[in-house]
């Protein structure tokens, strides 16, 4: 965490914290009432489908998920510090990017979670076709989910 990076994120339903290594829980449940509040809670859970082709209004349908779920993209993205918002660089889909700091973070509060994610790490190999960028994020990746915990991998 920078001095410079506030530590809340300012909604018109009010401020919560941002999302660290070590406050999910509450982060969970603050974010889950703002995106509720948002009308975009089931674009998360990915219960909001794409609207079909055959929707007579599709474009103006289309139109409105799109901003519907880039506005949840943005919420989620921009209510996490940085040493968390890198475990969903790249992501756009909201469903995605909430799956994936769940699984990513959540885990990590249960000894079998951390456990699974350290054998992840230690059998992890690059493979003959991947960029080394790619092996090296994925082994930063589990670095970042078990940093603050007694698991913690050190270099």
């Amino acid at each position: 965490m920078t001095s410079s990076e506030p530590a809340f994120i300012k909604t018109k339903w009010g401020n919560i914290c941002k999302l660290t290594h070590d406050n999910y829980d509450e982060w969970k449940d603050d974010i889950i009432l703002i995106l509720s509040a948002m009308k975009e809670y089931a674009t998360i859970r990915g219960e909001d489908p794409e609207p079909q082709p055959l929707d007579f209004d599709h474009d103006n349908n289309f139109d409105d998920w799109k901003a519907k779920e880039v506005e949840a993209a943005s919420m989620i993205r921009l209510s996490c510090f940085p040493s968390v918002r890198c475990i969903v660089k790249g992501i756009r889909n909201p469903h995605e990017m909430w799956n994936t700091l769940e699984t990513s973070l959540d885990t990590t509060r249960s000894y079998i979670g951390r456990q699974d994610i350290l054998r992840q790490f230690r059998a992890r190999r690059s493979k003959e076709d991947e960029p080394l960028k790619a092996y090296f994020t994925q082994h930063s990746n589990y670095h970042i989910q078990l940093d603050h915990t007694d698991d913690a991998v050190t270099d």
